[in-house]
């Protein structure tokens, strides 16, 4: 009895350690190897494990991005807004928030879980497919970037005005999941009386 209890003990570590290897080359095989070229969002990505960002990019009258960000180093989160705005000059802002480690632990798990680095994002085309196609449309609209990063490697999907066209043509999975996860990401970074 008690042979066999060692021997499940060592399959369910060896099991947890084969889920986190295999987690670990599937982000390998979709992420790029390179650093983040904006100042501040390497510094985070040089100095912690995982970076967990969500970014609003406007270009239409105003040059800006907006991010909200987690960051894990050695088990612990820290939280960051961060505004970048290009029009009439660079000026940046960035503010450190106090974040929940439990919700921020559900994040990363989600977005683990749901494998969220194989998402394509739309490359600013393809909103829209199928009969409601030529219904949907809007000008001047955001778009929307993830960043998951860790010390070498990056993915960085971005959909333009997601929530609009989810809502205008359901049914693409990747935009879905895209949302939830940028949804999940301003909960663990949230403002006062928002």
């Amino acid at each position: 009895m008690k042979v066999c209890l060692i021997a499940l003990f060592v399959a369910v570590i060896l099991s947890c350690n084969n889920t986190r290897v295999m987690s670990a080359s599937s982000f390998d095989e979709y992420a790029r190897t390179e650093q983040i070229t904006d100042s501040f969002l390497v510094s985070l990505q040089q100095n912690n494990e995982v970076v967990l960002a969500y970014a609003v990019e406007s270009y239409a009258w105003v040059r800006a991005v907006d991010y909200r960000i987690i960051a894990m180093n050695k088990g612990q989160w820290k939280g960051f807004t961060y505004h970048r705005k290009t029009t009439g000059g660079i000026t940046e802002t960035h503010e450190t928030i106090a974040v929940s480690k439990k919700i921020c632990d559900e994040v990363w798990k989600y977005i683990q879980t749901n494998e969220a680095w194989k998402i394509k994002g739309d490359n600013g085309n393809g909103f829209c497919i199928g009969e409601k196609k030529s219904n949907c449309n809007i000008n001047d609209g955001v778009t929307w970037r993830l960043l998951i990063a860790t010390k070498d490697k990056i993915v960085d999907p971005s959909y333009y005005e997601p929530a609009f066209y989810e809502n205008c043509c359901p049914g693409n999975a990747d935009r879905k999941l895209f949302i939830d996860v940028a949804n999940k990401i301003k909960e663990a970074v949230h403002f006062e009386g928002e």
